[in-house]
């Protein structure tokens, strides 16, 4: 089978698989699906580990691991125990604090290392330490935000959904199909700017059904809506740009081979990790109670 069919048929059971548990799964903020962010976030971090750190041993791949998971497993549990907390105390307060404690302490060993020889290892080993806390971790956990953020959080998550997949899906449907001037993205040499148009494109109309989708609780602002169609939209295409640079740093093709069509975990969940804040931050923004 060819991997455009692979895709296409891959993404039509899935989609509507995630769209049904939003929809008629709302117990404990959407819990199956918190589960998904926390084993996508979980592989996305040992996919990452194999790309930054390729000669490293399995421990490093537990601690990758466990350091991309915790930040939206504990905003999961602070959420939980604190329904009526804000943004602040909800998120960006457990946020830092785990991100901050965890590198701490595994910054110790680092600072303290037995012979002078180690230095540059162990600076090496650090900066990876923060990159997945960061990335995958910390970006993750603004997903966890959005699948408690109201009484509606499943049709929230869903239009979400649509305004990233319907981005990706129509920049990589039109760049097949239509595109024809490539090489736009140094790091991505096959994008075109077809695609990218359409993909923009995506964004921006699938914005605009959030107050079908939500008439109580998301405002017919037209210009809210195109500024959160725009930067979501840009927020796609620098996630997955992004993650093609680390990719061709190291000189892979893909993040892994565990989803059809598509690649590896971080190659399908980059775009949701960069367009999740921005989706947030503008809905705040606008005056909606995450």
């Amino acid at each position: 089978m060819s991997n455009f069919s692979t895709r296409i048929l891959f993404v039509g059971a899935a989609i509507p698989a995630l769209f049904a548990l939003a929809a008629y799964v709302p117990f404990m903020d959407h819990l199956p699906l918190a589960i998904l962010v926390l084993a996508f976030a979980a592989g996305s971090g040992v996919e990452l580990r194999r790309i930054v750190e390729p000669s490293a041993a399995k421990p490093r791949t537990v601690l990758a691991a466990l350091f991309a998971a915790l930040p939206s497993a504990v905003v999961y549990a602070v959420r939980q125990a604190r329904p009526e907390a804000g943004l602040a105390a909800s998120w960006l307060a457990p946020v830092a604090g785990v991100s901050i404690g965890l590198f701490l302490i595994s910054a110790l060993p680092i600072a303290l290392p037995r012979k002078a020889d180690n230095v540059r290892a162990s600076v090496a080993i650090a900066t990876a330490n923060a990159f997945y806390l960061l990335y995958p971790g910390a970006l993750a956990s603004t997903i966890i935000v959005i699948l408690g953020s109201t009484a509606e959080s499943g049709l929230l998550l869903i239009w979400f959904a649509t305004v990233v997949f319907g981005n990706d899906s129509l920049a990589w449907l039109a760049g097949v199909t239509l595109g024809r001037r490539r090489g736009i993205f140094t790091v991505s040499p096959n994008k075109s700017l077809e695609g990218l148009l359409a993909g923009m494109a995506g964004s921006v109309g699938f914005a605009f059904l959030g107050p079908v989708l939500l008439p109580g609780i998301v405002p017919r602002s037209w210009p809210t809506l195109l500024a959160l169609g725009l930067a979501c939209g840009v927020a796609v295409v620098a996630g997955d740009l992004f993650e093609s640079a680390i990719k061709r740093s190291a000189g892979v093709k893909d993040s892994g081979s565990i989803v059809p069509g598509r690649g590896g975990i971080l190659d399908s969940f980059d775009s949701l990790l960069f367009a999740a804040p921005v989706f947030i931050g503008v809905l705040a923004a606008a005056g909606v109670a995450l």
